[in-house]
């Protein structure tokens, strides 16, 4: 018997699987295998573990509010209503240990959006912040006032490396996830060939993943005795015209570009343009996510590749590192780093 409290990440270790599953199995919620179900609760009934009764006591008696800060969806792109699934999820699951989970959605294009967002949240205040930090500035200044007020925070789908006081990130390795791409392309086209990396945002400079994506991808070429070059844009406008004229002019001024990595969700919006040119056949375009937008261009052979970043998960796995960290007073992991999805065509039926 071990002499301190027994914590979920303990059984884990012992059972040799992650400390989700064990959540999983002591709330029944399904998605594990039947040998490590019976694996599991072995474990716990040797270790005679028992939920943290107190914590659970306290929750009932006192309640318990996390808000959730996100970006909403677009007309460019569908990504951000995919983590409410998640979130709403683990709001029904929590809201039996008095917790309530508030969710604010800020406009993706606009970063006063965000600056006003955070400052509604914090009237409640909260006991625990999720946050997704794309305009890296203004998530700096957010943080800073919830580390005034002593209020736990996770980060969601982007990390802010330098801002070391979260109690954990959920979400991919960016940079990873960049040399993942990379890599992906480079098996597809010769040596010689042009590659054009696109950063498709209003605010490229202040979204921090896709600075880091970018840095990934080009530090995998660098390694690389290259004869072709890799060029990277900066597009800020996502308007058909404006689009359509400068994937017009970038065609008309580079020549032999046989691939092209989008570093954000909005791939179909070059897919868009190389398709109704018939340039499709001729590159190897790679993005991320699986909107509903992209989806359509992978099914007709325009995009090539798409990085999954699992967002209903890191929506359910945010709120759950709050619940852990504040209800029953664990120490979750410092980053959760979801797998590097690769998704074709001929997978898409099973993701």
């Amino acid at each position: 018997m071990m002499k301190n409290p027994i914590k979920i990440k303990d059984i884990a270790a012992l059972a040799n699987v992650s400390a989700g599953t064990v959540d999983r199995v002591l709330h029944n919620r399904g998605d594990v295998s039947e040998v490590t179900r019976k694996k599991v609760l072995g474990i716990i009934d040797e270790l005679g573990y028992k939920t943290n009764i107190i914590a659970k006591t306290l929750a009932l008696k006192k309640k318990i509010v996390f808000s959730v800060l996100i970006p909403s969806e677009d007309e460019y792109s569908s990504y951000w209503k995919k983590p409410l699934p998640g979130i709403k999820k683990a709001a029904q699951e929590y809201s039996k240990y008095g917790v309530t989970v508030n969710t604010y959605l800020y406009n993706l294009n606009n970063k006063q959006s965000f600056k006003e967002k955070s400052e509604t949240l914090l009237k409640e205040p909260p006991d625990g912040v999720v946050v997704a930090p794309v305009f890296k500035k203004e998530a700096l200044d957010l943080v800073s006032e919830l580390k005034k007020r002593n209020i736990p925070y996770v980060f969601l789908d982007t990390n802010l490396e330098t801002e070391t006081g979260h109690i954990g990130y959920i979400g991919h390795d960016s940079y990873q996830s960049g040399k993942v791409a990379a890599k992906l392309i480079d098996t597809r086209i010769r040596n010689t060939d042009n590659i054009l990396l696109i950063n498709l945002s209003a605010n490229p400079d202040n979204q921090n993943h896709l600075s880091q994506r970018s840095a990934g991808f080009r530090d995998f070429f660098s390694k690389k005795e290259r004869m072709g070059s890799l060029l990277e844009i900066d597009i800020n406008k996502l308007e058909p015209k404006y689009i359509k004229e400068k994937m017009k002019s970038i065609f008309h001024s580079i020549n032999n570009i046989r691939a092209i990595f989008v570093t954000s969700s909005k791939s179909h919006i070059v897919a868009k343009y190389l398709y109704k040119n018939d340039l499709h056949h001729k590159i190897v375009l790679t993005g991320y996510d699986l909107t509903d937008q992209n989806i359509e261009y992978l099914n007709n052979d325009t995009i090539d590749y798409l990085i999954s970043q699992n967002p209903e998960t890191q929506g359910f796995n945010s709120v759950q590192t709050l619940f852990q960290a504040i209800v029953l007073n664990e120490t979750p992991d410092k980053n959760t780093f979801l797998p590097i999805d690769i998704v074709i065509k001929e997978n898409l039926m099973y993701c």
